[in-house]
C-alpha cells in the first residue's frame, strides 16, 4: 500500500517577527540589570560586613593586648608606700652605653589633647615568679645591700632600690641594678650586683654577662629602704597609634615598635584617682591629668578609649548632602563616661581634616565606618597591694 502526502493540507511554518525578537531582547536586558544591580548591592553589602567584622576584630585584640598590659601593671612593685611610688628611677644599659630613666609608676597616660594626636600609655610591670617580691634593707655599699630576707630574688632579676623619702611627691631615691650573687655562701642576707658575668639562675646556670649594672655601683646614698624585684625580663611598654596601627615598644629593654592591631587610628586615656580614699573612685575623680602632689597608691584604674576605622570606602548617596556614615563625629566618654566628647577627625592620610560631608573622596574620613571601644581597667597590683 503506497502513502501520499500532500504538503498543501500541512500548517504553515512561520518565523519569529521582529517585534517578538525585540521583545525577547528588552526582557534578557531587563533580567541582565536587574542580576548586576542585585549583584552590585549584594558586593557592597558584603564589602561593609566584611570591613564591619575586621575591624570588630581589630578592636577587640586590641583591647585585650592593651588589657593585658594594664592588668599587670605595677607588679612587683604594688605595695611600695607612697613616699616610693612614682620614684624617678636611676639606671645604665650596658647594650646602649647609656643611662635610662623611667618613673616608679604602674601606668603613665601622656596627654595629647593639646596638638590633637592619640594619647600614649606607659605600663610598668615586673616577671618575677615568687610571691615575695620585696624586701627592706638596711645597709649598703656601691655594689650590694643587706637584706632582711632574700626571699624571692634570684640572679639574674632586676631590682629596684629605694631610700625611704619624707614626702609627697616621691622623694626617694630609686636605682636599677641586676642582681649577679644570691649564694648563701658568704652571707645569705647579701643582694649583689657587680659589673661580672655571673651564673644566671634563669639560664640554667650559664655564665652571662651583667647589662643593667654600673661601673661605679648605685650612684646614689642608700643606708635604708626597700628593695623590690621586677624579675628577670620587666617591661616598660609605651602604647602608640601610629599610622592608624595600635603598637608598643618595650622602653627598658630597648626593642623596636611592634605593630599589635591595624585600623586604630585614636586613643584616648584617663586616671581613675581616688582622692578620698573611699575605694571608689566617683566621676568627678577622672582626669587625664594628676595634680600634684600625686599618691600612686590612690591611683585605681585606667579608662582607654579607642576609635577604629573600617577599611571599607562608602560612597556618598545620589544626594551629596545624604551622607551619614559618620555624622557627627565620633564621640567618646570624657570624666568617667559624664562627659561625651568628639575625636578631633582628620583625613585617611593623617592630615588635617579638609573635606565636607558628600565629598565621595577616599580621603575623606566621613565615607568610611567608625566603632568606638570603651573600657575601664582597674590597675589590680596597686589595689592589692596597699
Amino acid at each position: 500500500m503506497k502513502l501520499s502526502t500532500d504538503v498543501r493540507s500541512l500548517p504553515a511554518q512561520r518565523g519569529m517577527s521582529l517585534v517578538e525578537v525585540m521583545v525577547g531582547l528588552v526582557i534578557g536586558l531587563v533580567g541582565m540589570l536587574v542580576i548586576f544591580q542585585t549583584v552590585t548591592l549584594w558586593d557592597t553589602r558584603t564589602r561593609a560586613t566584611s570591613a564591619g567584622s575586621d575591624a570588630q576584630v581589630t578592636g577587640t585584640i586590641a583591647m585585650y593586648q592593651l588589657e593585658r598590659d594594664l592588668h599587670l601593671a605595677g607588679q612587683g612593685f604594688g605595695t611600695a608606700d607612697t613616699t616610693v611610688m612614682g620614684c624617678q628611677v636611676s639606671g645604665f644599659d650596658a647594650n646602649a652605653s647609656a643611662a635610662i630613666g623611667f618613673p616608679m609608676t604602674p601606668v603613665v597616660i601622656v596627654d595629647n589633647d593639646a596638638t590633637n594626636q592619640p594619647d600614649q600609655i606607659a605600663t610598668l610591670y615586673g616577671t618575677s615568679a615568687y610571691f615575695s617580691s620585696d624586701q627592706s634593707y638596711s645597709a649598703g655599699s656601691a655594689h650590694s645591700i643587706g637584706t632582711f630576707d632574700r626571699t624571692g630574688f634570684k640572679s639574674g632579676d632586676l631590682a629596684v632600690i629605694s631610700n625611704t623619702g619624707s614626702a609627697l611627691p616621691a622623694s626617694a631615691n630609686c636605682q636599677l641594678v641586676e642582681v649577679t650573687d644570691d649564694s648563701t655562701a658568704a652571707d645569705p642576707k647579701t643582694l649583689s650586683f657587680n659589673v661580672v658575668s655571673y651564673p644566671h639562675f634563669y639560664q640554667n646556670g650559664a655564665n652571662l654577662p651583667s647589662r643593667f649594672n654600673a661601673a661605679a655601683g648605685i650612684g646614689a646614698s642608700f643606708p635604708s629602704g626597700k628593695v623590690f624585684s621586677l624579675g628577670p625580663l620587666p617591661h616598660r611598654d609605651l602604647w602608640t597609634v601610629a599610622s592608624g596601627v595600635l603598637g608598643k615598644q618595650d622602653e627598658l629593654q630597648a626593642s623596636a615598635y611592634f605593630p599589635m592591631a591595624e585600623g586604630v587610628i585614636d586613643m584616648k586615656a584617663e586616671y581613675g584617682y581616688d582622692a578620698n580614699n573611699d575605694k571608689v573612685v566617683a566621676a568627678a575623680e577622672w582626669g587625664k591629668t594628676l595634680a600634684a602632689p600625686v599618691d600612686w597608691s590612690h591611683v585605681r584604674a585606667i579608662r582607654v578609649a579607642l576609635l577604629v576605622r573600617s577599611r571599607n570606602f562608602e560612597k556618598p548617596g545620589a544626594v551629596p548632602a545624604d551622607q551619614n556614615w559618620s555624622a557627627p563625629n565620633p564621640q567618646w566618654h570624657k570624666d568617667g563616661g559624664a562627659t561625651p566628647v568628639n575625636f578631633v577627625m582628620r583625613n585617611v592620610d593623617g592630615t588635617t581634616d579638609s573635606f565636607a560631608a558628600g565629598d565621595a573622596n577616599p580621603n575623606n574620613w566621613r565615607n568610611y565606618r567608625y566603632t568606638v571601644y570603651e573600657k575601664v581597667f582597674p590597675l589590680r597590683n596597686v589595689i592589692w597591694g596597699q
